[in-house]
């Protein structure tokens, strides 16, 4: 049986493991391929293409729609372009200076004070909220769903909106990277119907830690009529994030078709 998890987080971005780390993990659980889909950034390139394993290279962009952020997954069937890198690097200047504001945000409304560089320690890459939380936990003693619940969650004082890229033109990005762009765990979709927005995509991402067997179900059907490429990974961030690492994939011919679509 060949399988693969097509949806992994590093600390290039908002996981807690390396790439070395991860690695090891795919060799346990007898994966023979997997995608690093870091959030935002392609900062993880470099170090992918020195490893000895089937590594697709990946990412998962974040795309405005009605309000929304919505998750994209893109996989390179060529190397990404020195313009889209750039792109990215200038989005991660963006989030540092975010964090910075929600740090500023701690100390005025809940007396909580951490120190930027010791968050910038904990990330590789794209700095993120759980990096943040991260340095709370450790020098507050809260554990890291108290520290987002009470701290710096979308409904805290402390939140500070990130302004993302439309849904279309962060799409149109990727297509001009030969990317296969596909929608990530639509089950997510709050405020739209991902009916609505499936047609713009390449692929679904099927399996998935928050999709129950039903939802699985009416994912294949769709992408069946639509003649959509399904993927799946499990959306592992490490040990912050409940998701374990072997419990979301694709085998047998959904692999073999996604292999092709993404030139492999």
């Amino acid at each position: 049986m060949t399988k693969a998890n097509l949806h992994i987080h590093t600390t290039y971005s908002d996981g807690v493991e390396t790439l070395d780390e991860i690695i090891e993990k795919a060799k346990y659980y007898n994966f023979d391929y997997i995608a690093i889909t870091d959030h935002d950034t392609l900062e993880n390139m470099d170090e992918i293409k020195t490893k000895d394993f089937k590594i697709i290279q990946g990412i998962e962009m974040s795309a405005k729609y009605n309000s929304e952020t919505i998750h994209i997954l893109g996989y390179f069937k060529d190397k990404p372009s020195d313009e889209l890198r750039n792109y990215l690097k200038n989005e991660s200047i963006k989030r540092e200076e975010r964090a910075k504001k929600i740090i500023e945000g701690l100390k005025e409304y809940y007396n909580i004070e951490i120190d930027y560089e010791d968050v910038k320690k904990e990330a590789d890459g794209i700095i993120a909220r759980p990096h943040i939380a991260k340095v709370i936990c450790k020098k507050y003693g809260r554990t890291f769903d108290e520290a987002f619940d009470l701290y710096i969650g979308d409904n805290s004082k402390a939140y500070v909106p990130y302004d993302v890229i439309s849904l279309d033109a962060a799409i149109k990005r990727l297509k001009e990277n030969n990317a296969l762009v596909v929608l990530a765990h639509p089950i997510l979709i709050k405020k739209s119907n991902y009916i609505d927005i499936i047609d713009k995509f390449d692929g679904v991402e099927v399996y998935h830690p928050d999709q129950p067997q039903n939802f699985r179900k009416e994912l294949l059907n769709i992408a069946k009529e639509k003649n959509l490429i399904v993927t799946g990974g499990s959306d592992y961030h490490g040990n912050i994030i409940e998701n374990k690492f072997e419990e979301a994939y694709i085998e047998n011919d959904d692999l073999q078709n996604f292999l092709k679509s993404v030139n492999l």
